[in-house]
């Protein structure tokens, strides 16, 4: 079947006038000027298509075919790539070149109805690739076969030139069709030829130089060249008179290709021909064949060492893990290689480079999985042949690392003035996937640090039983600005006397589980208590009693309960709430030694009415008639500072029991508070200490802070009482109401609380 090559051409319709002065002359050549000008790039597409095709047609192979940006990029399997590039609608005089039964090129200026031969060959070994333009004067046709140092016109059948700006109405798309089809590259051309060639990614033998162009050698120098080479069964080398090449075994498809040049008296200086190529042909076993080459030339000269420089990069910065370095290697070099050691190890010499240094090529090297704050000397060898540089070295230090703050894993978070983060003992991660919707028991048995990453909308860690807490436990919430639910079921009963159970960040909901979420009795022969108790950062939801410390034995007890930065919602429908309970107080109770309340909101959603008030006590004693005074607190310090209360009742009657409702307290530091209720009937009476419940005595010396403090909308505060029904030292002892709102927001309903500025340093700083 005759081949026919048809490229069509874009053309611009144009009509020349006859001028009446020489202004209207050169009106009309720069017009013609501009209409070939805008042809260019539609001749360079059509110049690099018959480049592309000669090459295809002539037998090479394909390893890969990219289409980007409507043009298929090829990569042949000896590591050259061409392109395609399809055209578009225009009107224009088309030539359409082909190739004729001789191998000749051939061009048709009828549509294809009759050729004239190009008169050289187009498929040969000596084949010439022809190259048009458009000649911007005449606007013609013309073409080139010595690469562009001469142009003729392109003629017709009639032996005229070929206009490129006319008329008639074409298609100067070059190909009818192109697409990858299986295995293969299809090409239909537009006089319906068809070529499919087959796309072979497991044959490629490509040789890999630093530098485009001719290879310059010295006299007797020899370079290495890496080959990239995959399914080839056998090679063929060949190289000019006079140069040695050989190509080493492949290891994980790469070899080195070995060049030596002539000696200096025998030197010839290679030229860019065929005849002065370095090639590698190479066979697959399937019959398959490639060829890779390059050209070489001598400069006569004796071969000198290659140099290299290196400098920390100007561009890049170091990063905690990785520097950048800049190289510059003479043209000489064939390739360099690098070692990157500490600062603080011993310098190496230029072979322990060679041997142990890692290949590179360009102008820079990026060194990774370095450790941060951390200087380091980058060590760097040229070699050409078998010369080398000296060892060039340049040092840096990777910056330190960039710790997220918000990340308390990564970063640490304090609970208590004690650090955690992810290298402390026992620290883990729990990880929560985004699509997770079932709710998982928090590990509680076997204790540890867990810092909890929730990327849930519906998951939440917590307990569906009740537990033992018998070893020491801190649950956090990992990210800062992101608190995580944690939703309680059922009690936590407390089994660890001397040991930790912390909160941090952590929204917790016990709404529901009745009496007591956490409960440090003795049972069954466990021993109650905890050593220590701390919510900090936290949102917590309740309606029952929080803590008791309930027990006849010597053992139950808390050692330490902090409350720290939280937010305390009551959601109880009952008139009365205790926090902490330390019912039958016994001697086991002086265990007891610090109940803080530090930056915290309490408030609470149930509006109460004058019968069934919203009242509360934040910790209280209820002693038997029959217990003596060894169940005493007077080991105990209560820090309450900075709090925001709302529409918090204490518990009892207008002249009774306080917020705290106990026998004895070692200190009390009860300062800096905010008490608001819109509540008239009933008291906020703070505190009561009783020295004995069954008979009066003198009062303890306890250490006792209660000044200011802010109060509003309620009917008074009461200090304390005695257990002889008065008020001591004597009068309602009470702070004058404010008279304005010291809450700028009071939103109940979303435990909103914003304190006025005319009241900064008072209650909460939360909001």
């Amino acid at each position: 079947m005759k081949k026919y090559l048809i490229l069509i051409f874009v053309a611009l319709a144009a009509v020349f006038q006859s001028c009446d002065n020489n202004d209207d002359l050169w009106d009309a050549i720069d017009d013609l000027k501009s209409r070939v000008q805008a042809l260019e790039t539609q001749v360079d597409a059509l110049n690099g298509n018959i480049e592309a095709l000669q090459k295809l047609y002539g037998g090479a192979t394909i390893s890969k075919v990219e289409n980007a940006g409507g043009k298929y990029v090829v990569t042949l399997t000896n590591g050259e790539t061409i392109e395609l590039v399809q055209g578009s609608e225009a009107t224009a005089v088309v030539p359409i070149v082909s190739i004729n039964d001789k191998g000749e090129w051939q061009v048709s200026t009828d549509n294809g109805a009759t050729f004239t031969s190009l008169g050289v060959k187009a498929v040969a070994e000596d084949g010439m690739t022809p190259h048009f333009r458009i000649d911007e004067t005449t606007g013609y046709w013309q073409v080139s076969y010595d690469g562009g140092s001469s142009f003729e016109d392109v003629k017709d059948t009639k032996g005229q030139p070929v206009k490129a700006i006319g008329s008639g109405t074409v298609t100067d798309k070059f190909f009818e069709e192109v697409k990858v089809d299986g295995d293969d590259l299809y090409i239909r051309l537009l006089g319906g030829e068809e070529l499919r060639i087959p796309i072979l990614s497991d044959f490629f033998c490509r040789i890999i130089t630093p530098a485009e162009g001719v290879q310059t050698f010295d006299a007797g120098a020899t370079r290495r060249f890496v080959v990239e080479i995959r399914g080839v069964a056998q090679v063929k080398l060949s190289a000019p008179e006079g140069w040695a090449a050989r190509l080493t075994e492949a290891v994980e498809e790469r070899a080195e290709l070995i060049v030596t040049a002539p000696a200096a008296a025998a030197a010839t200086r290679a030229t860019a021909d065929t005849s002065k190529d370095v090639a590698i042909e190479a066979f697959s076993a399937g019959g398959l064949s490639t060829v890779a080459k390059i050209q070489v030339e001598s400069t006569g000269a004796a071969p000198a060492a290659p140099t290299v420089t290196v400098t920390g990069s100007e561009t890049v910065d170091p990063t905690p893990s990785a520097m950048t370095f800049d190289i510059a290697t003479s043209a000489n070099a064939d390739g360099r290689k690098y070692l990157c050691l500490k600062s603080t190890e011993p310098a190496p010499d230029a072979a322990k480079v060679l041997a142990e240094g890692t290949a590179g090529a360009g102008t820079s090297v990026t060194v990774e999985n370095l450790e941060a704050n951390t200087a380091y000397t980058i060590y760097v060898v040229a070699y050409s042949g078998d010369l080398t540089s000296e060892v060039a070295s340049a040092g840096n230090t990777t910056a330190a690392d960039v710790i997220d703050q918000n990340d308390y894993y990564e970063s640490g978070v304090e609970i208590d003035g004690v650090r955690y983060d992810q290298n402390s003992e026992g620290a883990q991660l729990l990880e929560v996937a985004a699509d997770a919707t079932d709710d998982v028991d928090l590990p509680i048995v076997q204790g540890g640090i867990y810092f909890i990453d929730d990327k849930s909308d519906t998951y939440a860690v917590g307990t569906a039983n009740s537990q033992g807490v018998s070893k020491n436990l801190v649950v956090i919430g990992r990210y800062a600005d992101t608190k995580v639910e944690m939703k309680m079921d059922k009690y936590w009963a407390l089994r660890n006397p001397s040991g930790l159970l912390a909160f941090k960040n952590l929204k917790i909901n016990m709404v529901g589980i009745g009496n007591y979420a956490f409960n440090a009795t003795s049972h069954g022969g466990d021993v109650g208590g905890m050593g220590t108790l701390v919510f900090e950062d936290c949102e917590i939801a309740f309606d029952k009693t929080f803590l008791t410390m309930y027990n006849a034995a010597t053992t139950a007890s808390v050692g330490n309960i902090v409350f720290r930065n939280c937010k305390l919602r009551f959601e109880g429908t009952a008139k009365s709430c205790v926090f902490i309970t330390t019912q039958k107080v016994d001697a086991g109770l002086s265990g007891f030694k610090r109940l803080v309340f530090e930056n915290n909101i309490i408030y609470s959603t149930m509006a109460g009415t004058s019968s069934s008030p919203t009242a509360f006590s934040f910790l209280t004693q209820d002693n038997a008639a029959t217990n003596s005074l060894a169940g005493s607190l007077s080991n105990l310090a209560i820090i309450f500072k900075n709090n925001t209360l709302v529409d918090i009742i204490s518990f009892g009657s207008s002249t009774g029991s306080g917020y705290f409702y106990v026998e004895k307290i070692g200190s009390v530091d009860f300062s800096k508070n905010l008490l608001y209720s819109n509540r008239t009937d009933k008291y906020v009476a703070v505190m009561r200490v009783q020295y004995d419940y069954n008979a009066n005595g003198p009062w303890p010396s306890i250490n006792l802070n209660r000044t200011e403090n802010k109060v509003y909308g309620t009917s008074g505060w009461k200090l304390y009482y005695d257990g002889s029904g008065a008020f001591t030292p004597g009068g309602s002892n009470t702070y004058p109401k404010l008279q304005e709102s010291p809450l700028t927001t009071c939103d109940v309903a979303n435990g909103k609380f914003v304190v006025a500025d005319s009241h900064a340093g008072y209650g909460s700083m939360l909001e």
